[in-house]
């Protein structure tokens, strides 16, 4: 594209090609995601040209806002393979997971398919990872000294051959890693129980070795998942099954019960005392009771109050009904690479009965390292509660807004959104839309046996606004026509920032509109025998309508819902808010940002925002929009 834009010779796109085109007379250009390559590129004049914009009821679209990728033959390859299947992708004995879905993307944006913390992996704990790599050499000889003659007998033997030393890798960790159980103990216990849950801790590549393991060592008997929740992460079924063991959906006659709060997927939450008078009116004497509190840690800095007890774990192994608290630490901790868990068991016996059975050396000293790393910093964890309730609550009000027939479940600290969006069908197709636009989604149809299910992991809503996109766009497109649309603006390429898809209530106006100009506009766009509008002009950052106030009371009050927007930088020195010369004094950016953020809207029009072209002159900022052709209700 960027060759293309330069002015090489345009080369033909591969066939068949699943995104749009800017069209020319005598060839056709190929237009990135959201337009913004040849918006940005500084060669790029962007001067009478053409691009397919998709009309619907309701919403005006151009095609190309989530396009990422021609199909190549990769792509195709790949594409191929999106299909649910009754195996799970490790076989018959396995589950099917959220994470299998990014190997079926040509391009990976965002995973919105794990449940793990959107703030990415923690800093601290990846610079002690990189530093178990430092004490690394590469040589022609081995470094440790040893006998003259054998080292130059060995050089003339091989003399171009490398050898290596990089303890991390080679040597075996320890058995034991006493600093790492302190840590773990502390963050779980606190000071005060730290020294008795360590002697109770077990560690294990990742949680699913561990619930593996608990599989296979409780007493014989059936199992039981929670009877309060739709369904429930898998893992526990899975090891019960491969242990031999059946299921049954009555408490008090099991062995084993299996419990995940809070449950992933649905959301549903019990607070400590209604799961622990739960666990005390269903457990039978000589049962094992596992709860899986992985996802407890996004709670807040009162998760250990939430969960279950020690005390109460105590007082239940008086009763011989046998308590084990199950964590992950790869999802808080976004780290589900290096595969590490726990379990607090209920006595050092239970844990040692664990460890006899037990494959040794199951956790890396890479893990290891960074657990070690991430459990100091408690900086990471007050983000993830400032965070994660925020962004969710962003990506919630979205959705809604867009579908607000869809059910949305799960407490607002939680990690992830669960949704029934009521038809196996549009959960098909949003699953598909979010594999296309390289933000592959949880698809409930697969592992829960749920097909009207989607489960959508929290995202920072820079990485949300693709698959918001794309569901813009899924939505848009629905019983659509194609027009097209042109623009005649040659500004400084860093001015505007893409042409994309909005919702109209996430747009923020900044100034009233006089209702008789947006009844004249109405009548004036009904009598032209081909209707055409400028799209509006909106602030990057905030949303807010820089240009187009009475448009988009036209818009909608014609029912449109979804239309094209272009996304300026509104700090560039190059646009105006009123020109040099003008009257109206004292409205500057800040105020007509501020004005549309805090709702105090500015008189009609108390603006006149101006834009500069490359070549000096201040033109209306209304040049920079495209003109939207066939409005149609």
């Amino acid at each position: 594209l960027l060759e293309q834009l330069q002015g090489a010779s345009p080369r033909p796109h591969p066939a068949p090609c699943s995104f749009a085109h800017w069209s020319g007379p005598l060839m056709e250009w190929p237009l990135s995601r959201l337009a913004s390559l040849a918006w940005r590129h500084s060669s790029a004049t962007i001067a009478s040209q053409r691009s397919r914009v998709v009309v619907s009821a309701g919403s005006i679209a151009p095609c190309s806002a989530v396009s990422l990728l021609p199909t190549t033959p990769g792509v195709v390859a790949r594409q191929q393979l999106r299909c649910f299947s009754s195996t799970p992708v490790g076989g018959s004995g396995s589950e099917t997971h959220g994470g299998d879905d990014i190997y079926r993307v040509g391009r990976l944006v965002c995973d919105f398919s794990v449940t793990t913390n959107a703030l990415g992996p923690v800093p601290a704990a990846l610079a002690a990872v990189k530093e178990l790599m430092v004490d690394t050499e590469m040589s022609w000889i081995t470094p440790r000294g040893g006998d003259v003659e054998a080292i130059l007998e060995e050089v003339e033997e091989s003399p171009s051959e490398q050898l290596a030393t990089a303890p991390a890798v080679e040597h075996y960790p320890s058995r034991t890693d006493s600093n790492l159980e302190d840590l773990t103990a502390a963050f779980l216990a606190g000071p005060a129980g730290a020294e008795a849950a360590k002697q109770r801790l077990i560690f294990g590549n990742g949680a699913s070795e561990l619930i593996d393991l608990l599989g296979r060592m409780a007493p014989e008997g059936p199992y039981c998942i929670s009877p309060h929740v739709q369904v429930q992460y898998r893992e526990y079924q899975r090891a019960c099954k491969n242990a031999g063991r059946k299921m049954t959906s009555e408490p008090k006659e099991a062995s084993v019960l299996c419990l995940v709060n809070p449950n992933n997927p649905t959301g549903d939450f019990l607070e400590r005392a209604d799961m622990e008078a739960w666990i005390e009116k269903n457990a039978a004497p000589g049962s094992w009771v596992i709860v899986d509190e992985s996802m407890l840690f996004w709670a807040g800095p009162d998760w250990y109050d939430r969960g279950v007890s020690d005390s109460f774990i105590k007082s239940m192994a008086k009763r011989h009904i046998q308590v084990f608290l199950v964590q992950s630490w790869t999802k808080i901790f976004s780290c589900t690479g290096l595969r590490i868990g726990t379990v607090l068991c209920p006595t050092v016996e239970k844990r040692e009965m664990l460890q006899a059975m037990q494959v040794p050396w199951s956790v890396s000293v890479f893990a290891r390292g960074y657990l070690k790393a991430a459990l100091q910093d408690t900086d990471y964890l007050l983000r993830t509660w400032k965070a994660t309730p925020r962004w969710r609550t962003h990506m919630v009000s979205r959705i809604q807004r867009l579908h607000p027939q869809w059910d949305i479940y799960g407490k607002p600290w939680l990690s992830w959104i669960w949704i029934d969006t009521k038809d196996p069908e549009v959960a098909d197709s949003v699953y598909q839309a979010a594999l296309d636009c390289g933000c592959p989604v949880r698809h409930a149809k697969s592992g829960y046996g749920l097909p009207t299910f989607i489960r959508l992991a929290v995202r920072r809503p820079y990485d949300f606004s693709v698959l918001y996109q794309a569901l813009l766009k899924r939505e848009a497109t629905k019983h659509s026509t194609t027009i097209s649309f042109g623009t005649y603006a040659d500004v400084h390429p860093s001015v505007v920032e893409g042409v994309r898809l909005v919702h109209i209530d996430d747009l923020l106006p900044h100034e009233q509109v006089l209702t008789d100009r947006a009844s004249k506009l109405q009548d004036y766009v009904k009598d032209l025998p081909k209707k055409i509008l400028p799209a509006i002009i909106i602030d990057s950052r905030y949303q807010v309508v820089i240009d187009g106030h009475h448009r988009l009371e036209l818009f909608r009050q014609a029912g449109m819902t979804i239309v094209p927007a272009v996304s300026v930088n509104y700090e560039h020195e190059d646009i105006l808010v009123n020109p040099p010369d003008d009257e109206r004094k004292g409205i500057s950016k800040e105020s007509v940002i501020g004005s549309a953020v805090k709702g105090n809207l500015l008189s009609p029009k108390s603006t006149q925002h101006m834009v500069r072209s490359r070549g000096g002159a201040l033109l209306p900022i209304i040049v920079l929009a495209p003109q939207i052709a066939e409005l149609h209700r």
